[in-house]
């Protein structure tokens, strides 16, 4: 049974919030799924791990640039793709280059540079079970390759191809140990003469050379997201300029993965199963296309609600005239006598999505690049618009109950009520993706963390916050008040901190203080003011009027 939820934006008074809020936590309700939110920003060499009221519990640093996905390891390593500069050729978008292991000490653990004049990994990676990593990479090919190949000579430019190809890397042996290459599985009814050549729309299981979306521009396929399913040993793929995925066999072995016979599935390298645009194989045509250049195609994970299922997010790049982004599921496709099923026009089974949640209106999210999906244990699902850095959490029932906007910005953080710089496709806090990590994954136990408070400078304090903290367990006294000068505060223990605010939440002062201080308050604007006083991870708070 197909769930369709269609979104409608509520206005949420969840937190107290003033209007001029431009990044941090904006709202939060008790439903919202326990656990910790990964991100590293697009721009910046920082990956970061919030808690649900954002404030920052632990950092990775790092001499690169993100280069597409990061993942936290269960022993608490942070994988990282990075952006490695070295004069390649290929610099499409979500060019990486390397991919780098890093300790929680901030040690790196193992690194890999790939990145030269002929290939340079791109956007995602996905770790197996035995502690190999799966890559996607680009591979220049020459316009002469190309047109050996049978490329149509109209789309293909001086600078030639880069076709997508996947490695599996061990990092214990610094080795290569399997690949499998997208040029090794080609169909094309162009040239007559060349090997390939042949109908697409009766060889589903191969890549048409000459279907592309882009014209000549050299990235293909633009592979964007990889995962990986141990139980049926597949690997899943997905590419935004054809709007498909695709299954491929990882049981074959190095030699039955460059050809059409061999593995688990007896056809070796070629695609099992591919779905979202039946026009790339002949077999569909607009009506039939489904996404419109997704990303963040993945299985969904043992022990949520449709543990097994596809999610991804379907960014709605050219779709219609008024185009929106939308979070899809799609059904595990039946697998039967050696074959996935299709329909009786040809194209594979699903015939539509299990579920869908969208904004039409595109008020609340819209993101034609980047971005993420992912469901959680209570069926929630966490959701990243991308180009904005917006991070928000739906309920089963498409109800927001989890929304922060990222303050992180190329190589700083934004303080509190500033704009958000960017430009024309992205503002400059975009995030590739995002994960939330539950409280009980192994990986946390390695990892010092602390609350460090909100990323961003200057923060509002909220009820959030407040709320990881133990209160109104001690006592401290506060006079005279009102006041228009001074006012002194005392308690009885040393080492405690006081915060100021006004009654909108903005923070006015920070102070350590061993049991009593004296605060000038001259030169604030007269009004209302709550003072917090902390101890040992207790704290209680006061207001006071300033006249």
């Amino acid at each position: 049974m197909n769930k369709l939820i269609v979104f409608i934006f509520l206005s949420l008074v969840i937190l107290t919030i003033p209007s001029q809020q431009t990044v941090g936590l904006f709202a939060i309700e008790d439903s919202v799924q326990e656990g910790y939110v990964l991100f590293g920003p697009k721009y910046n060499n920082t990956t970061y791990l919030i808690d649900n009221c954002g404030n920052l519990q632990f950092s990775w640093n790092s001499n690169y640039k993100a280069g597409g996905s990061v993942k936290l390891l269960s022993n608490g390593n942070l994988l990282r793709s990075c952006v490695y500069e070295n004069n390649s050729p290929i610099t499409g978008g979500g060019a990486g280059g390397r991919i780098e292991s890093i300790k929680p000490d901030q040690l790196i653990d193992w690194s890999i540079n790939l990145s030269n004049d002929s290939l340079r990994q791109h956007h995602d990676y996905e770790v197996l079970p035995n502690g190999n990593v799966l890559m996607i990479i680009w591979e220049l090919k020459t316009m002469e390759e190309a047109l050996q190949k049978g490329r149509d000579s109209s789309l293909v430019a001086a600078s030639g191809l880069w076709v997508d190809y996947i490695i599996e890397y061990n990092p214990a042996l610094d080795s290569i140990v399997w690949e499998w290459h997208t040029w090794d599985h080609l169909v094309q009814n162009y040239d007559s003469l060349k090997p390939n050549f042949g109908d697409p729309s009766m060889n589903e299981e191969l890549f048409n050379l000459n279907y592309s979306s882009n014209g000549d521009n050299p990235d293909w396929q633009h592979l964007n997201a990889i995962d990986y399913n141990d139980s049926l040993d597949l690997i899943l793929l997905c590419s935004p300029f054809w709007n498909e995925i695709y299954f491929i066999d990882h049981s074959t072995s190095n030699s039955e993965s460059a050809n059409h016979s061999g593995g688990n599935y007896g056809k070796g390298g070629d695609i099992l199963w591919r779905w979202g645009n039946p026009i790339s194989y002949g077999r569909g045509d607009s009506t039939d296309q489904k996404f419109y250049g997704q990303h963040d195609a993945h299985w969904i994970g043992n022990g949520n609600p449709d543990a097994g299922k596809i999610i991804i997010f379907n960014n709605g790049k050219n779709r219609g005239n008024n185009p929106y982004s939308s979070i899809n599921i799609i059904a595990q496709p039946s697998y039967s006598n050696g074959e996935f099923l299709k329909t009786s026009s040809g194209a594979y089974l699903p015939n539509s999505f299990h579920y869908e949640f969208f904004d039409t209106t595109n008020l609340f999210f819209y993101s034609k690049i980047l971005s993420s999906a992912d469901q959680l244990p209570n069926g929630n699902i966490i959701i990243n618009e991308g180009v904005k850095g917006h991070f928000f959490e739906i309920s089963e029932y498409g109800n927001i109950v989890w929304d922060y906007t990222s303050p992180v910005v190329e190589d700083s953080i934004i303080t509190q009520e500033d704009s958000v710089p960017g430009n024309t496709s992205m503002l400059f806090n975009a995030s590739f993706r995002i994960r939330k990590i539950l409280p009980d994954f192994n990986g946390l136990n390695s990892l010092p963390m602390v609350n460090h408070g909100p990323i961003e400078l200057n923060p509002y304090v909220s009820s959030c916050s407040l709320s990881e903290i133990e209160e109104n367990s001690f006592q401290f006294s506060l006079f005279p008040n009102p006041s228009s000068d001074m006012i002194n505060i005392s308690s009885s223990y040393n080492n405690s901190c006081l915060d100021i605010y006004s009654i909108m939440g903005k923070k006015i002062l920070s102070k350590d203080f061993n049991q009593k201080t004296t605060i000038n308050i001259k030169n604030i604007p007269n009004g209302v003011y709550i003072i917090y006083v902390t101890f040992n991870n207790q704290r209680n708070y006061a207001k006071f009027v300033k006249n």
